[in-house]
C-alpha cells in the first residue's frame, strides 16, 4: 500500500493538455511526463536546422508551461513572454536587436507586451532570460559569421529561450531539459524518451507514399492510412531526404535506427502504480515514443501497474478511417518495433478508453465487433467537454476506481466540471437569452469547465428548436413535468457540481458563480438561491399576480407553511424551499435516488438532504417575477403538492 501514486503519462504537445492539468492537482499523484521531441515544423525546424544535433523544443515548451506554477503574476509574466511570437515576416536585424536587448538584461526597456511581462519577472527570471538569450546571441553571431542567419519569422520567446538553454548545457538536450524544467519551477517530471540523439521523422503510407517529415504528418495528407513510422539519424536525414530532389526511399528506410531508452525514464516506468498512453497526434507524438528500444520491455517488466490507452476523441489529420481498435493494434505495432520483439498485448495495456459518443464522420468510432482484445478491458463514455478536448477529470474519476484498492489512503475528489441543467416548458420567447448568457460564465478561476444541459417538457411552441440554435448546449426531451426535467438532466449531467437554473428570465445568470462558490469554496452539498432577501415577498406577490387579491395572499402563507412543515419535520428552515436556482455537490444529489415527477421533486430533496444530516447553505439572489399572463406557470396545486411531498418523504424511507 503506497502514499502516493506513481503515475507515467506518455504524451506529446497538446493532447494531454487536461489530462495533465487535473493530475498536477492532486497530491496524492507523483506524475512523470514522457514525451518524444522529433518536432520539426516551421520555426522549431529552422531552429533544429540552426543548431544541428538539437530536437524540437516546442513540446517541452507546452507541457512546462501547463506544468509550471501560475498563482504568483511572475509565473503568469512568464508563461506569456514564453508563449509571445514573433510576427509572421518578422526581420533578421530586428531579431537580433531584440534577442541582443533581452541578452544585455535591458528587456524592461522594451514596448508593449515583451518589455511590460519582463518588467513582472523576478529577478531569478529575469536573470535566467538574460543568461540564454546571451547565449543565443554568442552563438547567433557566429552562425552569421559563416552566412547562415537565423530565420525569426513567426518564433515563440520560449523556443529561443530553450535553444540557449541547450546551448548552455553543452547541447545536452536532456540535460538542458531538466534546467529548463527548474527554471520553470515545474510540478512534475519532464523526460525525454530517449538519451537525445538528433533523430527525424518519416511516414509510410499504405498506398506505398511517404510523408518526409514530422510536419507532414501532423498536416492535411490524403486518405490513405499511415502503415509505419522510422526515425532516421541526421546525417541520413539531412543529406538524402531534406536536401535530396527525389529520394530513393527504398533504400532511405532500411537505415531507420531505434534510440535507445533514457534509463530516468525507464526508472520511472519501472515504479509506476499507473502508466498511461495518452491521447494526441498518434503517429507524431506517441506512436514514435514507442519505437524506442527499451520502452515495451520496461513496459512489460512492469506487472504491478494499471496500463490504460486513452483513445483520441476526434480524428487528426494523421488518423483517417481507424476506429479505436486500430489505433490499439497500432499501439502494439509499434511497441513491438514492427515485430522486433516478441510481446504480448496485455502485458502492455489492461485498460481501454475510448470515446462512446459522436458523429463518425468526425469522432473516432468504437466497434466492437471488430475490437481484438477483450471488452471487458474497455471503458466507453463521453470523455468529451465543450471545447472538444478530453476532460481530464473524467480520466482521473476512472483511474480512482481502477485503483482505490491499492492505496492506503483516499484521493481526494477531483472537481472539473459544472453542469448546468435548464428545465423549460414553453420558453422559446426567452430560452435562447438565457442559454446564450450562461455560456457566458467562466469557472476558470475554481479551474472548472462547464455544460448546459436544456431538458424540454413537452414543449409546443420550439423551445428545444430554439435550444439547439445555440453552440455548446445538449437538448433532451422528458414527460412529466419539472421534476422529470430536472431528473433527466441530472441523469445526462457529467459534472462534479450541478446546478439548476429556469429558462425564464426570472433570475440572473450571473447568480449562478455565488451558487457554485458555496458548492466549490464552502464546502457545502447544497447551496439555494433564495428571493427572500433582496425583494420582499408582498411586492414580489404583487408583481405576479397583479390585480389578485386572494393569489398573492394565498401564495405568500403558502410559502410560509411550507417552511414551517420543513422546520416541524426536519428541523430545517428554508426560507426558499421552491426557488428555482440551486446547486449540489453532483454526487450527493445523485445519491439521493429522486423520484417525483413535478414541483413536489423540490421538496423531495429538501427531505432527502434533511434526513441524510446535509445543511442547505441559502444565499441571496436578484429575482424579477413574471406575471401569469407573461408564462407564470406555479399552480396552488404544485405548493399542496410540496407540502404534502415533505409529510411523505419524512416517514417513506426511500
Amino acid at each position: 500500500m503506497s502514499e502516493k501514486l506513481q503515475v507515467v503519462l506518455f504524451s506529446g504537445g497538446s493532447g494531454t493538455h487536461s489530462i495533465t492539468e487535473a493530475f498536477i492537482k492532486q497530491p496524492q499523484l507523483e506524475l512523470t511526463i514522457l514525451i518524444n521531441a522529433y518536432d520539426d515544423g516551421h520555426s522549431t525546424g529552422r531552429l533544429r536546422k540552426f543548431i544541428p544535433g538539437m530536437l524540437g523544443p516546442s513540446d517541452v515548451r507546452k507541457n512546462i508551461s501547463r506544468l509550471m506554477p501560475r498563482k504568483e503574476t511572475c509565473h503568469q509574466a512568464l508563461q506569456k513572454l514564453s508563449d509571445l511570437r514573433l510576427p509572421k515576416g518578422f526581420a533578421y536585424a530586428p531579431g537580433m536587436e531584440l534577442v541582443r536587448t533581452y541578452a544585455e538584461g535591458r528587456g524592461s526597456s522594451l514596448e508593449g507586451q515583451m518589455g511590460a511581462l519582463y518588467r513582472q519577472l523576478t529577478v531569478a527570471q529575469a536573470e535566467g532570460w538574460r543568461d540564454w538569450f546571451g547565449v543565443f546571441l554568442q552563438y547567433a553571431l557566429e552562425r552569421e559569421q559563416l552566412g547562415k542567419p537565423f530565420d525569426f519569422n513567426d518564433c515563440a520567446l520560449g523556443n529561443i529561450l530553450f535553444a540557449g538553454c541547450h546551448l548552455a548545457a553543452g547541447r545536452d538536450f536532456n540535460r538542458a531539459m531538466d534546467d529548463f524544467g527548474r527554471y520553470y519551477e515545474i510540478s512534475a517530471r519532464l523526460l525525454n524518451i530517449t538519451l537525445g540523439e538528433s533523430l527525424f521523422l518519416v511516414a509510410e503510407k499504405e498506398d506505398g507514399s511517404v510523408l518526409k517529415s514530422e510536419g507532414d504528418i501532423v498536416s492535411a495528407q490524403s486518405t490513405a492510412k499511415i502503415s509505419h513510422l522510422y526515425l532516421l539519424d541526421e546525417p541520413t536525414y539531412r543529406g538524402e531526404v531534406e536536401m535530396a530532389a527525389a529520394v530513393a526511399w527504398k533504400e532511405v528506410l532500411p537505415k531507420a535506427v531505434n534510440p535507445r531508452l533514457n534509463p530516468e525514464a525507464a526508472a520511472a516506468i519501472a515504479a509506476a502504480d499507473v502508466i498511461i498512453y495518452g491521447p494526441g497526434t498518434q503517429h507524431s507524438s506517441l506512436f514514435p515514443s514507442y519505437l524506442t528500444t527499451g520502452v515495451a520491455e520496461a513496459v512489460a517488466a512492469n506487472q504491478e501497474a494499471d496500463k490504460i490507452f486513452v483513445g483520441n476523441i476526434k480524428k487528426d489529420f494523421d488518423i483517417q478511417d481507424e476506429d479505436s481498435g486500430e489505433l490499439a493494434r497500432k499501439l502494439w505495432g509499434a511497441m513491438s518495433r514492427y515485430g522486433q520483439i516478441e510481446v504480448t498485448w496485455n502485458d502492455l495495456v489492461t485498460h481501454f478508453f475510448f470515446q462512446g459518443r459522436g458523429d463518425e464522420s468526425e469522432y473516432v468510432p468504437f466497434d466492437e465487433g471488430a475490437f481484438h482484445f477483450p471488452l471487458e478491458t474497455v471503458k466507453l463514455r463521453d470523455w468529451e467537454t465543450s471545447d472538444g478536448k478530453h476532460a481530464g477529470g473524467y480520466v482521473l474519476d476512472e483511474l480512482q476506481q481502477i485503483v482505490q484498492s491499492r492505496l492506503s489512503i483516499q484521493l481526494d475528489p477531483a472537481r472539473h466540471l459544472v453542469s448546468i441543467v435548464v428545465p423549460a416548458w414553453n420558453e422559446a420567447a426567452t430560452v435562447g437569452e438565457v442559454l446564450r448568457e450562461l455560456n457566458l460564465l467562466d469557472f476558470s478561476r475554481h479551474d472548472l469547465g462547464k455544460e448546459i444541459i436544456l431538458v424540454d417538457g413537452g414543449s409546443t411552441d420550439g423551445t428545444a428548436a430554439q435550444a439547439r440554435l445555440v453552440r455548446g448546449v445538449r437538448v433532451y426531451e422528458a414527460k412529466g413535468g419539472r421534476g422529470a426535467a430536472l431528473r433527466t438532466g441530472i441523469d445526462q449531467a457529467r459534472g462534479d457540481v450541478i446546478v439548476f437554473f429556469p429558462a425564464d428570465r426570472e433570475y440572473k445568470t450571473t447568480d449562478v458563480n455565488a451558487i457554485v462558490d458555496g458548492v466549490v469554496v464552502q464546502g457545502y452539498k447544497a447551496v439555494y438561491g433564495t428571493r427572500a432577501v433582496k425583494t420582499t415577498v408582498d411586492e414580489r406577490l404583487k408583481q405576479t399576480y397583479e390585480s389578485s387579491y386572494f393569489l398573492p395572499a394565498l401564495s405568500k402563507y403558502g410559502g410560509m407553511v411550507l417552511s414551517t412543515t420543513a422546520l416541524f419535520l426536519f428541523n430545517r428552515y428554508i426560507t426558499d424551499t421552491l426557488t428555482s436556482v440551486k446547486g449540489f455537490d453532483a454526487r450527493a444529489l445523485k445519491a439521493l435516488a429522486l423520484e417525483s415527477n413535478g414541483v413536489d421533486l423540490d421538496a423531495e430533496i429538501v427531505a432527502k438532504l434533511s434526513r441524510e444530516k446535509q445543511f442547505i447553505l441559502e444565499i441571496p439572489v436578484d429575482y424579477a417575477p413574471r406575471t401569469r399572463a407573461q408564462g407564470k406557470k406555479m399552480t396552488m396545486g404544485d405548493g399542496f403538492g410540496a407540502i404534502m411531498a415533505l409529510w411523505r418523504y419524512r416517514f417513506l424511507r426511500r
